[in-house]
């Protein structure tokens, strides 16, 4: 086996013998964009690609930027073609997936941003080859180990072309592409067929939702009840327990405008006995502690806090919980209690609103500032139910219509969440909606947990394609036959000479 420079030979993995261990740098070029100013930046034009235009594999533009079409007059060292290939340089792995991306002719024309690398191979015919290996685990292992940040991780050009190459002969690589690309698309399908079932899940568990708070999935047991309490009963009960409990903590809470009627003219029709309320006429509403304050010199002491990394839709991700720093008199203003419902300020659009649940999970947790708290005033009232509502159509839309937008951003404030019109019903009947519900999405969770190890295995499987193509063991003997009667066929060694050569002269 030929090995490289600084590496040791258990290190790599073994070839086949007509293949050669070289490295990136003997084999292609680097070149990043300019950083074009904003004020350079028009209406339409030529498309600039930056990072948030590589995806994994692909081109994405969801986020579009031009420049003057006279720029690729001006800077057409920096013009794209359909073939290159991309990656990002800053931030380049998220989720053990690579940022790159094989350009094809509607990508292009384009101008190259800074910080997004091109490869400019001296033989281009081992581009595709590199494509996929890029992909592959060793490849994205390796820079892992080469990139340096904490908070922005990046790698350098000297470090990404150290990185090793496994060559094979060119008739070679032509079929091992050919075979990745066929497993690859019938993996492909497969995951396909998987993610439309995850969507059709998600069409139907709206579906069940929309129906609980139209009261469509009780509707028979309330023609079962007798002396069902009303909901107007119900609110002049909570009304005194929250003004009790105001009294109580001495806080000063702002009165809440009841819905007027133009807006209830505009809110969906509910059962008879059912009261549309805004949120605070049932909930206490608080905002969470602030990071970055200034508390030098003042008595702190360190606490878990949820980020908005932790509250997911209808669930809570408690894998990493960071600490912070604050005053002592913070724990008993911003401590979660179980039956808590959390909303999420935003960010990326679908993280408005976000209802979740706290169960009491992690002792003394606060929340932050982006994180809402709603405490419901009474016992009358089902955390769930408040929670679950937060998570339909309904609410979804509402928030989306009522927040701050900017591009691919949005967010909402106290304000925003204490107008969401909420439909209250009876103790009764929001547990008995809760376990509707319930009984209903229990069968959704169990499938989408199955989706979930499905769509883990075909990545698993996509990765072990990966990794006996570029060991030199993806192919059977007569595929391999076949590729050594090539014309072109020729030892890797003696295809890395030529390349030298190429490289010498460039």
């Amino acid at each position: 086996m030929k090995t490289i420079k600084s590496l040791t030979e258990a290190e790599l993995p073994k070839l086949p013998e007509v293949w050669s261990w070289t490295k990136l740098e003997m084999l292609t070029d680097l070149y990043s964009g300019k950083a074009f100013k904003k004020s350079e930046y028009s209406e339409s034009g030529i498309r600039l690609f930056q990072i948030a235009n590589v995806s994994f594999g692909y081109a994405s533009w969801d986020n579009l930027s031009y420049l003057p079409y006279s720029y690729s007059e001006e800077y057409p060292e920096l013009v794209l073609n359909s073939g290159d290939i991309l990656m990002a340089l800053n931030r380049p792995i998220l989720n053990d997936k690579l940022k790159i991306a094989l350009l094809k002719r509607d990508d292009v024309p384009a101008i190259l941003y800074q910080r997004v690398g091109r490869f400019d191979f001296y033989e281009n015919k081992i581009k595709t080859y590199f494509f996929y290996y890029a992909q592959s685990l060793f490849f994205i292992d390796y820079l892992k180990s080469s990139m340096q940040g904490v908070d922005q991780p990046f790698i350098n050009k000297p470090k990404l072309l150290q990185i090793p190459f496994p060559l094979p002969p060119l008739p070679e690589q032509r079929a091992i592409v050919s075979k990745i690309e066929l497993l690859f698309s019938e993996l492909d399908n497969g995951i396909a067929n998987i993610k439309l079932a995850q969507e059709q899940l998600k069409v139907y568990r709206q579906a069940v939702l929309k129906k609980a708070f139209e009261g469509e999935l009780t509707k028979k047991w309330r023609e079962q009840q007798t002396d069902l309490p009303d909901a107007g009963d119900l609110l002049e009960q909570i009304t005194k327990e929250r003004e009790e409990t105001v009294t109580t903590s001495g806080r000063i809470v702002k009165d809440v405008k009841s819905l007027t009627d133009t807006e209830l003219a505009d809110l969906p029709k509910i059962p008879e006995g059912w009261k549309w309320v805004k949120l605070p006429e049932l909930c206490n509403l608080i905002g969470g502690v602030t990071k970055g304050r200034k508390l030098e010199g003042k008595k702190t002491i360190s606490l878990p806090y949820l980020r908005v990394a932790n509250v997911q839709d209808g669930y809570l991700n408690l894998s990493e919980i960071k600490f912070i720093d604050v005053l002592e008199g913070d724990l008993e203003k911003y401590r979660l209690i179980e039956g808590d419902i959390l909303y999420t300020e935003g960010g990326d659009k679908d993280k408005l609103g976000r209802g979740t649940i706290w169960k009491g999970q992690i002792e003394n947790c606060i929340h932050q500032n982006h994180i809402f708290r709603a405490r419901p005033y009474s016992s009358n009232l089902v955390s769930s139910y408040i929670g679950y509502f937060s998570q339909t159509k309904a609410a979804k839309n509402y928030f989306f219509k009522n927040a701050k937008q900017t591009v691919n951003l949005a967010s909402i404030n106290l304000t925003v969440l204490s107008n969401l019109p909420f439909p209250l019903c009876s103790l009764l009947e929001q547990q008995a909606i809760v376990q509707e519900i319930e009984t209903r999405l229990s069968v959704c969770d169990k499938i989408e947990q199955d989706i979930k190890e499905n769509l883990e295995k075909a990545e698993a499987l996509r990765q072990s394609i990966l990794k006996k193509a570029f060991e030199g063991k993806l192919l059977n003997e007569r595929e391999l036959a076949e590729v050594r009667g090539a014309e072109d066929w020729e030892p890797a060694e003696v295809l890395l000479e030529r390349i030298r050569t190429e490289r010498a002269r460039k």
